[in-house]
């Protein structure tokens, strides 16, 4: 057993990507929360540990999560979650604004930025309960546990909203009404299956995006990003996908800067398929870098060549492998 599966990290349940089902009486909509992935334990000392998607501890970059305690009396707990930056004019999550708390790691400036950029974690599953795995039950069973939780009164923590059934109608045009990102359905008779990538859960992205590794940069006149050069992993390494510089805001390339920096590599590291194609600048400006750091972009189509059309970046979701 992993030193994270001891504490209490189960790996997360994944959606698969589809089409609305034309039945939707044995389903569930719940919002796709523009987030990062999150699994939370809580002991019966009332000891909180929170754990990204890939197992890693990231306990000490979310202080929120120590609200959490309190629910010592049904632990050994575990619950699944998605931390989320709402921007406080709209409601509606910024992952601009989350990427100012995920990179975090001195506690000085956790504490700092915890009041600048509060978070809140949106629990929506239930794996463990009492210390007993809840996750061969159905969905509205677990649901109905979640519920029933004595979560904290400061809205660190809460329970999101849910459409079962002939609801679920409603909960995409909610979701879709507010500019959130998509939704997640759930089959209301589906068990929590970790670490597996499920039919049981239906990714519907209102705009198509792909998941990435930034493989080099284009430097400005101030010495920050242009644009990224990104590409996906495919058998034979790298592979490059497209030049993104659409959507890099300020606060992004100020952000991005220093990472790219201790990424620096002396060679490209796009070693698989389709040849970069020539570049706006000459290649003497082309910055490479070890492909680190895992971001999103979104895009208008993939092209026959395989590369992304329209790409416009959406931002750092983390470190490959998280």
């Amino acid at each position: 057993m992993s030193a994270a599966a001891a504490a209490g990290w189960i790996a997360p349940m994944l959606a698969g990507q589809g089409p609305v089902p034309a039945d939707t009486s044995g389903w569930a909509a719940e919002v796709k929360w523009d987030g990062m992935r999150v699994v939370v334990s809580v002991d019966e000392r009332g000891t909180v540990r929170a754990f990204a998607r890939s197992g890693a501890d990231a306990t000490a970059r979310y202080p929120e999560l120590q609200s959490l305690g309190r629910l010592a009396a049904v632990a050994p707990l575990v619950l699944d979650a998605e931390a989320v930056a709402l921007d406080p004019a709209t409601g509606v999550p910024s992952f601009e604004r989350l990427q100012q708390r995920m990179t975090l790691r001195q506690q000085d400036r956790i504490a700092a930025a915890r009041l600048r950029t509060p978070v809140t974690f949106m629990a929506f599953d239930v794996l463990r309960h009492r210390g007993t795995a809840v996750t061969r039950r159905g969905y509205l069973e677990r649901r109905a546990l979640l519920e029933r939780l004595d979560l904290p009164a400061d809205g660190s923590v809460v329970a999101p909203p849910a459409w079962i059934g002939a609801d679920v109608a409603t909960g995409i045009d909610w979701t879709r009404e507010r500019g959130m990102e998509g939704v997640i359905l759930k089959r209301l008779a589906s068990g929590y299956q970790p670490g597996r990538r499920s039919p049981d859960w239906i990714k519907v992205k209102f705009r198509p995006t792909a998941d990435v590794l930034i493989g080099g940069w284009l430097a400005d006149d101030r010495g920050e990003p242009r644009s990224l050069l990104v590409g996906r992993e495919v058998p034979g390494g790298l592979r490059y996908v497209g030049s993104v510089g659409s959507g890099l805001s300020a606060v992004q390339r100020e952000l991005l800067l220093p990472l790219l920096t201790e990424a620096a590599a002396a060679e490209s590291p796009f070693t698989a398929g389709l040849d970069l194609p020539r570049l706006a600048r000459p290649p003497a400006d082309v910055r490479w870098v070890r492909p680190l750091l895992r971001g999103e972009v979104q895009y208008a189509e993939v092209t026959d060549g395989g590369s992304l059309r329209q790409p416009a970046w959406k931002g750092l979701r983390g470190l490959a492998g998280e």
